[in-house]
């Protein structure tokens, strides 16, 4: 059993947020990552997922997803799934970070974010080409900049 307390759980940096691990790949035998999600970035770059579905349940803040082709706004209490191998894309809307529970299944996203603070994110974020072939590596694809700009 895990009991983690508000704000409880391992913290980590990368790409535009930072996330606090509720419960990762080995407390959840490879089933899902669940972590607490605070998008402070601009936005995320078009991509999708080839080997995990992706679910936001908005906390706090709006962002404007993009998925099938348009922007929806999901604020507090929104709830989104998004099957793998469909693209998307987010967008903050506001001046605070947008707070969302993130879970993803199976687990295994969590390790593109760590290998990117591996890495060094500046650096990654110098040679893109590098970046996409790390994404790709863990089941990503980046797709493009966010079709909304």
């Amino acid at each position: 059993m895990t009991l983690l307390g508000p704000g409880d759980g391992t913290r980590l940096t990368a790409l535009g947020s930072t996330y606090t691990t509720k419960a990762d790949g080995a407390a959840t035998r490879g089933a899902y990552w669940l972590v607490e999600e605070e998008f402070w970035g601009s936005t995320t770059p078009l991509h999708t997922h080839t080997t995990a579905d992706e679910a936001f349940y908005v906390l706090a803040g709006r962002a404007a997803v993009w998925l099938d082709g348009g922007e929806t706004e999901a604020g507090p209490g929104t709830f989104l799934l998004v099957p793998r191998g469909r693209p998307h894309a987010l967008r903050r809307l506001t001046d605070e970070p947008v707070r969302m529970l993130t879970l993803v299944a199976p687990a295994g996203m969590e390790q593109f974010f760590q290998a990117v603070a591996d890495a060094g994110e500046e650096e990654l974020l110098a040679d893109p080409e590098r970046l996409v072939e790390l994404a790709a590596e863990h089941g990503t694809e980046i797709l493009g900049d966010h079709p909304g700009l």
